[in-house]
């Protein structure tokens, strides 16, 4: 009986927004694979996204302390998995990025975003509160594992991720023009050397300035076929044409079945929910806590961006999902990671972070 009044504070704690608009996510994407997928495939994605959200609610309860030490830890095993996958991974379509484990694939590369961004902005954190900047070396040099590893696999998109997300946190703990210059001419060097070195990703983007691939041919015509209300739930047939129906253009499926209207509203969910944690970290004092959301819900908004851009022909295919609505048991674990790391670190409690 004692503890009902510290429980209701602490769900009082929570800014709810954060919480409704993930589970509007992962819904959309249950009832889209639902009209998709063969039983069998359904019943393997509820059971993903029923882990992933007994994750997210079990995340947001945890200790703040506790929660940037798990991340911190889990980003190590994760690194040893990537390199796993350099030796001895699973290729599929060209590209090796999953650990086959039973009838189960995972996929390191997602499941470390969350952990990375808490990482790389704890270090940048402690270097500024120490006012030293040989703390950088750590981060700069995991930044850099990380990202050799990924582009080996190779995975352009994600490469990409990594390195905004670093560049993010960076600009926003130094804020200096010359260090975004580096960061600038770093970036302009690294994407050259990956197009030069590697034939995979050439051809992606040949492909995409000089031919329409059928694919993304029957991405535009799911669009358009679906006009402003769509052709019903379940009912759209150009979604059989389209190989990546569950992952890269699920958007385009979506629109075909319910309509131009109803994609207004998922691609306006992103923003709301950067501009929602933006909103609820300007109460934060600790700067950690303050910029490491605010990196998660952008990084969250720039995939969701990517994944729109590539079903609507703006760019070419990346393989990034669309957060919490693509099919995968890796990348909704990795945003259920992300979306409670987010409502934990925004709860409004009194809750020290130390600084070990």
């Amino acid at each position: 009986m004692n503890n009902t009044p510290s429980l209701l504070r602490l769900i009082e704690s929570f800014n709810v927004k954060l919480i409704v608009i993930p589970i509007s996510l992962i819904l959309i994407g249950i009832f889209t694979l639902f009209s998709l997928s063969s039983d069998i495939n359904l019943i393997k994605h509820l059971v993903y996204a029923s882990f992933s959200l007994f994750s997210f609610f079990t995340i947001i309860f945890l200790d703040k302390s506790f929660l940037k030490k798990l991340l911190n830890i889990s980003l190590f095993i994760l690194i040893l998995m990537l390199i796993y996958v350099y030796f001895d991974g699973y290729e599929k379509n060209g590209a090796t990025r999953w650990i086959r484990i039973f009838n189960f694939s995972i996929q390191p590369s997602e499941l470390i975003k969350a952990p990375f961004i808490c990482f790389i902005s704890w270090f940048f954190y402690l270097s500024l509160k120490n006012l030293d900047y040989r703390i950088l070396y750590i981060p700069i040099l995991i930044f850099l594992l990380i990202l050799s590893l990924i582009a080996s696999q190779p995975d352009f998109g994600t490469s990409i991720y990594f390195f905004i997300s670093f560049s993010l946190i960076a600009i926003l703990y130094i804020k200096k023009v010359k260090f975004f210059l580096y960061l600038s001419l770093f970036g302009i060097f690294f994407v050259s050397i990956i197009i030069i070195l590697n034939e995979y990703i050439r051809n992606r983007i040949y492909s995409f300035f000089n031919e329409t691939s059928l694919q993304v041919m029957s991405s535009l015509d799911a669009i358009n076929s679906g006009g402003l209300l769509g052709v019903g739930l379940g009912e759209g047939q150009l979604k059989y044409l389209i190989s990546e129906n569950d992952n890269d253009f699920i958007f385009s499926i979506i629109i075909e079945e319910v309509g131009i209207l109803f994609g207004i509203l998922i691609v306006f969910f992103y923003p709301l929910y950067l501009f929602f944690t933006k909103k609820a970290s300007s109460v934060i004092d600790n700067l950690f806590l303050k910029n490491t959301v605010f990196v998660m819900a952008f990084m969250t908004v720039f995939q969701a961006f990517i994944n729109i851009s590539t079903a609507i022909d703006l760019i070419p295919p990346t393989g990034m999902p669309l957060p919490f609505v693509s099919s995968g048991g890796s990348s909704l674990l990795s945003y259920a990671i992300i979306f409670g790391t987010v409502a934990n670190f925004t709860k409004n409690e009194k809750s020290s972070i130390s600084s070990s």
